[in-house]
């Protein structure tokens, strides 16, 4: 299983315009961060992710679907084996965007609405740089029936080319971060590749390697 998962990962990162893309929980962003960059109206995404732990080797599957709507929103689910509360509820709404060559957004969104243990809310800042860089950074907050817990995040984007990014984003509070690196590729149009490695800075070096394909389109 892990000779087969290698390849996998592999094969994505050396397959050859990126557009909005889901993170691993659901809404458009980089590997776990969302961005300030969102669907565009009538704007779609769909796809299929895989979690592969090879400290217990075990490989999980979800799905996840989002739309571009009226108003700025960007609504989306995600199911599968994992969560394993069923089917997540997410919401984006996008705040602002300047009009100038290197624009600034923001966007405010919910992650895992029907959740009891996973519901979180957040405000992101997205702002693009010459030579293909784009930094986002924002906060989120965890919320369940007994406390809310509030942490930063963070995340760089780096076009290599007009089909292919570096991602890797951090989330974290106090002593606590999870650093996330990856790479994602548009291998024909509209469908792209994404392979990343969860928590690499973990002591017991449990890293969590996912990998997935998404199809981006208009209505």
């Amino acid at each position: 299983m892990k000779k087969i998962i290698y390849g996998l990962i592999s094969i994505i990162t050396l397959a050859v315009t990126l557009t909005a893309a889901p993170t691993i929980k659901g809404p458009t962003g980089l590997i776990v961060v969302p961005t300030a960059e969102s669907l565009k109206y009538k704007e779609f995404n769909v796809s299929m992710d895989y979690n592969y732990d090879p400290l217990v080797d075990k490989l999980d599957w979800f799905y996840k679907v989002n739309l571009g709507t009226f108003k700025n929103w960007e609504l989306g689910i995600v199911g599968g084996v994992v969560p394993t509360e069923g089917v997540y509820v997410n919401a984006k709404y996008y705040l602002m965007s300047d009009n100038t060559r290197y624009p600034l957004s923001i966007a405010l969104g919910f992650q895992g609405l029907s959740s009891l243990t996973e519901s979180e809310v957040y405000l992101v800042a997205s702002q693009k740089f010459q030579d293909g860089i784009r930094v986002h950074l924002g906060f989120t907050a965890n919320f369940s029936k007994e406390e809310i817990t509030p942490s930063v995040m963070g995340g760089l984007e780096y076009f290599l080319s007009n089909q292919t990014s570096i991602l890797t984003d951090i989330t974290g509070e106090e002593k606590i971060y999870l650093l996330n690196a990856g790479i994602r590729h548009e291998i024909f149009q509209d469908i792209y590749v994404r392979a990343a490695a969860i928590d690499i800075l973990n002591e017991n070096q449990d890293i969590t390697y996912s990998f997935g394909m998404s199809y981006s389109h208009f209505l």
